[in-house]
C-alpha cells in the first residue's frame, strides 16, 4: 500500500512576521496625518458655513430692526436680564432656526439663566475647537459658550472722546458713545463698505473658561472683542498668564506656545493652521492669515475710517 507524504506546512518567521509589522505601521504613519487633514478640512468647512449663517443672520436682523445689534443700554440695572438680551448673541437666535430659545418666557435674570443661559447654539461652536461647548461653576451653574465674537471696532479706547478715541467704536456691532450710549449703526454708516468691514471672528474661550460665555457675561471679551488691545483695562483679563506677561499690544495673532493661555482671551486666533475665518458686514466669509493682524484686520475692523484695505 502506498503511502502519501504532506509537505509540512511552513509558517511565517519571525523575521517575516517583523517586516509586515513594520509595513503596517508605516502604512499608518503615512495615513493618519491624511485623515487628520480630512478631518481638519471638514471641521474649518463647517466653521465657515457658521460663519456665513451669522452673515446671514446678520443682514436679516438689519432689514428687520433698520440697524445693526446694539449693546446694551447704559445705566441697567445688574439683574436686569436686558444685560443679556440686548446683545448680538441672543437678537440673532430667530435668524439662526434658534427661536425656541428666544421665545423662552422671562422677565428677571433668574428666570432667563434657567431657561436661556444654559442652552448650547451649535452655530456658535467651531468644531476645530476642542474645548467643552459649556462652562459650569463650582455650585453647577451651566453657561454655554461661543467661539465667534462680534467685532467692535478698531481697539477697546476708540469710544473715549478725542484726543484719546473718537468718541465712539469704530465697528458695526455692539458701538457705544463716550457716556455708555448705544449708537444705531446701519448698512448706510458702513462707508468703508461692507465687504471691508469685519462683523465677527473667531476667539475660543480662555482655558479655564471664565471668558468666552455665549448668551451671559459682560459681554466685552465674552462676545464682543476689539481688532487691537492695548492693555488690560475695565474688561481686564488679568495682566498675566502661566506662560508670563500679556504681550500688549495684542491684535489677530497665533496664541500663547505651547498652549493658549488667558492673555489670548484679548486678541482674535483660532484653532486652525495659520489663521482663523471672519465673517464680514457684506455676509462673505474669509479665511485670513495671522500676519493680516496688525495691518489688513485692523483696517477692516472700522466702519468708516476711510482706510484703504490691501490685501
Amino acid at each position: 500500500m502506498r503511502r502519501h507524504r504532506h509537505a509540512a506546512r511552513r509558517g511565517f518567521t519571525l523575521i517575516e512576521l517583523l517586516v509586515v509589522i513594520a509595513i503596517i505601521a508605516i502604512l499608518i504613519g503615512l495615513l493618519l496625518p491624511a485623515v487628520q487633514k480630512v478631518r481638519e478640512a471638514a471641521a474649518r468647512t463647517k466653521c465657515t458655513n457658521n460663519l456665513k449663517q451669522l452673515g446671514l443672520a446678520l443682514h436679516t436682523y438689519h432689514d428687520t430692526s433698520n440697524k445693526y445689534p446694539p449693546y446694551y443700554p447704559a445705566g441697567l440695572a445688574a439683574t436686569d436680564p436686558k444685560r443679556y438680551t440686548e446683545n448680538w448673541t441672543y437678537l440673532l437666535l430667530p435668524y439662526i432656526e434658534q427661536d425656541a430659545v428666544y421665545r423662552q418666557p422671562f422677565t428677571t435674570r433668574a428666570e432667563y439663566d434657567t431657561l436661556v443661559r444654559p442652552t448650547v447654539i451649535q452655530t456658535y461652536l467651531c468644531p476645530s475647537n476642542p474645548m467643552p461647548s459649556v462652562y459650569t461653576s463650582s455650585t453647577g451653574v451651566v453657561t454655554s459658550l461661543t467661539n465667534y465674537l462680534g467685532v467692535t471696532g478698531r481697539q477697546r479706547s476708540d469710544w473715549k472722546p478725542a484726543p484719546a478715541g473718537f468718541g465712539m467704536d469704530t465697528g458695526v456691532i455692539a458701538v457705544t458713545d463716550a457716556g455708555g450710549k448705544p449708537v444705531k449703526v446701519t448698512i448706510a454708516s458702513v462707508v468703508d463698505g461692507t465687504s471691508n468691514t469685519l462683523a465677527f471672528g473667531e476667539r475660543p474661550p480662555v482655558p479655564d473658561l471664565s471668558w468666552g460665555w455665549g448668551l451671559r457675561g459682560n459681554p466685552n471679551l465674552d462676545s464682543l472683542i476689539w481688532a487691537r488691545y492695548t492693555s488690560a483695562d475695565t474688561a481686564s483679563l488679568g495682566t498675566s498668564d502661566a506662560a508670563g506677561p500679556c504681550p500688549f499690544p495684542m491684535y489677530f495673532q497665533a496664541p500663547r506656545s505651547p498652549a493658549p493661555g488667558t492673555c489670548d482671551g484679548y486678541h482674535m486666533w483660532a484653532y486652525h493652521t495659520g489663521g482663523g475665518n471672519f465673517a464680514l458686514a457684506d455676509g462673505s466669509v474669509r479665511f485670513m492669515q495671522y500676519a493680516a493682524g496688525s495691518t489688513v484686520i485692523l483696517d477692516m475692523s472700522t466702519r468708516a475710517q476711510g482706510e484703504v484695505v490691501s490685501e
